[in-house]
């Protein structure tokens, strides 16, 4: 018998639960959510391993198994920033401003000056506007909005 079945056969199930439980702390040292499925697949190998008999050599089938199908589970469902749809202006928060209304904080003279946006103030660039005027965001260039009077 070599020295890697004696070790397997020594401690049993228990190898499988301890590995299962380094994977779940490596998981929470090092997060990226991909440890925890081979974490799990451990964990259910050794409990499964203290229920039947089983040989080492079909837990380590078994733990392959399961090591596969919760990673191609987990790729499958919980793909959350891959939807285009969800959110497609993350990245172009100015985009997200085009066709709301919001009021001149700094007047806007020669072509230029600020508007408050929540509790942010914004370049705005268009018609002059006195402060305290009502202007909608018609585009956005870079980090600068452009601004057109309401007409409403």
């Amino acid at each position: 018998m070599n020295e890697v079945s004696s070790i397997f056969i020594a401690l049993g199930p228990w190898n499988w639960l301890i590995l299962g439980g380094l994977l779940l702390a490596l998981e929470l040292a090092a997060p990226g959510i991909f440890l925890i499925w081979f974490g799990m697949a451990a964990g259910l190998v050794g409990l499964l391993a203290l229920m039947f008999d089983m040989s080492w050599q079909w837990q380590l089938v078994l733990f392959g198994v399961l090591s596969v199908v919760a990673v191609v589970i987990a790729r499958k469902y919980l793909r959350v920033g891959d939807d285009p749809k969800g959110r497609p202006l993350l990245n172009r928060r100015a985009e997200q401003y085009v066709g709301k209304t919001y009021v001149v904080a700094e007047a806007i003279e020669n072509g230029t000056g600020k508007i408050r946006v929540g509790d942010t103030l914004w370049r705005a660039e268009g018609p002059d506007a006195k402060q305290g005027a009502r202007v909608t965001v018609t585009g956005a260039d870079g980090i600068t909005l452009l601004v057109e009077p309401n007409k409403g």
